[in-house]
């Protein structure tokens, strides 16, 4: 039994399908599929149920995906172990990071970690969420610094959560809603909306909230910045959500309303490295880091 064979079973049972498994893998589905029926015939058990659709693990695969995970957990654990006792060395790590952090002391965390870590250089870029999480699977970046996507879990990333940034609804002053003390956005389905463009995360958001309060939204226009999203909305032309973080980085202004939404939901910025990669030491330094400064060990 090899490693590579638990992490090539250990996918398909995730995705209960040989194709996607083996782009998680970055393997050929042959390949995969060949080293698989190696690890059943080696073993003298049936894994998989190959027949079904969506494709079934047998009792047995059940149980070996359970320790399988443990295996798995275990084999990552003791590389980072391990990598605690090698010099990080002179180092970049390379960051890529949302320009909405909200409230999040990024400088200050950066800087008290060059104090501890000066040999280590970062280097740091801005992109929207969708387009860094796929600079961090191709391995552009060492690191993601984004609005987690609502469907994050098809990444095989590692996420340590830092801060949930609730959005709120801005609207027009003179709107008949503006001097309500929350929006109910189950009262906006004949509103003109402004939203963010389709790479940004917070669209599928909306979309999403819009499609559970019942509706389908009428999207007046289009805008990625927060401060254009308020200046049309100052105009007249629609109603817009904008992160509550977001809102305070603008002057006050008397030509709208804004307000907390009936129904929560937010903006989850997370900072994310992808799995079962060779973690270099620099690398393990920060994200020990990180989990430290989420935990509340580092004072924030």
């Amino acid at each position: 039994m090899l490693l590579k064979q638990i992490q090539y079973f250990m996918a398909v049972a995730q995705t209960r399908h040989f194709t996607r498994a083996s782009e998680q893998m970055y393997v050929s589905q042959s390949a995969l599929s060949q080293q698989i029926t190696k690890l059943e015939n080696d073993m003298g058990v049936t894994l998989i149920n190959r027949l079904s659709h969506p494709i079934e693990l047998t009792k047995a695969g059940e149980e070996f995906a359970k320790y399988g995970a443990d295996v798995l957990t275990a084999v990552e654990n003791l590389q980072e172990h391990m990598q605690t006792w090698q010099s990080t060395g002179r180092s970049t790590l390379h960051i890529g990071m949302i320009t909405g952090l909200g409230n999040l002391p990024l400088a200050d965390i950066l800087a008290k970690f060059n104090t501890e870590h000066s040999d280590i250089k970062l280097t740091l870029a801005t992109q929207l969420s969708k387009a860094l999480c796929e600079q961090l699977e191709d391995g552009t970046i060492d690191l993601a610094i984004i609005a987690a996507p609502r469907d994050i879990e098809k990444y095989n990333f590692n996420i340590i959560p830092l801060q949930q940034d609730p959005f709120v609804v801005i609207l027009p002053a003179g709107h008949p809603m503006a001097k309500n003390k929350v929006f109910d956005l189950v009262k906006a389905s004949k509103e003109r909306f402004i939203f963010p463009t389709k790479p940004n995360v917070s669209l599928d958001v909306f979309m999403e909230e819009c499609k559970a309060a019942g509706f389908e939204p009428n999207i007046a226009s289009f805008a990625n910045d927060p401060g254009r999203r308020i200046d049309m909305v100052e105009a007249g032309l629609g109603i817009a959500l904008i992160s509550k973080s977001g809102l305070s980085y603008y002057l006050k202004n008397q030509k709208i309303a804004a307000l907390p939404l009936k129904k929560p939901f937010y903006k989850n910025i997370v900072v994310a490295r992808k799995k079962g990669v060779h973690k270099f030491p620099a690398l393990c330094a920060f994200w020990n880091y990180v989990q430290q400064f989420a935990s509340g060990e580092i004072i924030k």
